[in-house]
């Protein structure tokens, strides 16, 4: 690979598309996902999740760091490549073993801190190419993980304020209270679970407290069935559906 693709794929997270250069290399990489994740005491959340097989895939679920091979990157501070699960003795006894046969992982710094990983990983053996690994590789050490959280939050920012606008139509559309309610948590709710996976505690709670904002515009509207919007999720609480590599 050239630096001309390593440039291209931090020119997209300097832009705030760091999904669109994990895609990048999740189409190079050959194996079914590819993901960045933060190590986040004492789980591993998933922040991205690139599944080829599913482009509406939802992330994984939060785990303990322990049960991940990103545990490995953690504590070396240096990639962890496994080329076929079954068969590496560095894995003897690991729950994820049996699951996932491919892994290849790089830490993500911030300063001197591992923030987390950027990997590639299979349910199949996958033979990643020499030249995609030293890329991936060049591309983890190089992307400032703060930075691309910020583009993260801004794109939340930015479907926060298309809720604030549609919030107006909802209302207009609505004769009821608890019909008005029940629109706006159509989409409010799945936002409200994207920043509790996404942001720190203290902005996901802002974050929640901004939607619930924009709910109180509907009790201005009549109706005894009036219904009150869904209790925000637990900080970093998501619906995931999938293990953690």
């Amino acid at each position: 690979m050239t630096q001309t693709t390593l440039d291209q794929l931090n020119d997209l997270v300097a832009e705030g598309r760091l999904r669109s250069a994990l895609e990048t290399l999740n189409l190079l990489s050959g194996c079914r996902f590819t993901a960045f994740f933060r190590f986040s005491d004492p789980d591993l959340r998933n922040l991205v999740l690139i599944d080829r097989q599913d482009p509406y895939a939802p992330t994984m679920q939060a785990a303990p760091i322990d049960q991940t091979y990103c545990v490995f990157v953690q504590q070396s501070r240096d990639a962890f490549v496994v080329t076929d699960a079954s068969g590496d003795l560095r894995l003897e006894g690991h729950p994820k073993r049996p699951v996932v046969r491919t892994y290849v992982g790089f830490p993500v710094a911030s300063g001197d801190v591992v923030f987390g990983t950027v990997c590639h990983f299979d349910y199949e053996v996958v033979e990643v190419a020499p030249e995609v690994v030293a890329l991936t590789r060049a591309f983890a050490a190089s992307f400032e993980p703060l930075g691309a959280m910020a583009g993260l939050q801004h794109l939340l920012d930015r479907r926060l304020e298309s809720l604030r606008l549609m919030s107006h139509e909802i209302l207009l559309a609505s004769t009821t209270r608890s019909e008005a309610l029940e629109a706006f948590e159509e989409y409010a709710q799945p936002l409200r679970q994207e920043a509790g996976r996404l942001l720190d505690p203290d902005v996901a709670a802002a974050f929640h407290a901004d939607i619930d904002a924009l709910a109180t515009h509907f009790l201005s509207l009549d109706g005894s069935a009036a219904t009150p919007p869904h209790p925000p999720l637990p900080i970093g609480a998501a619906p995931d559906l999938q293990p953690a590599v």
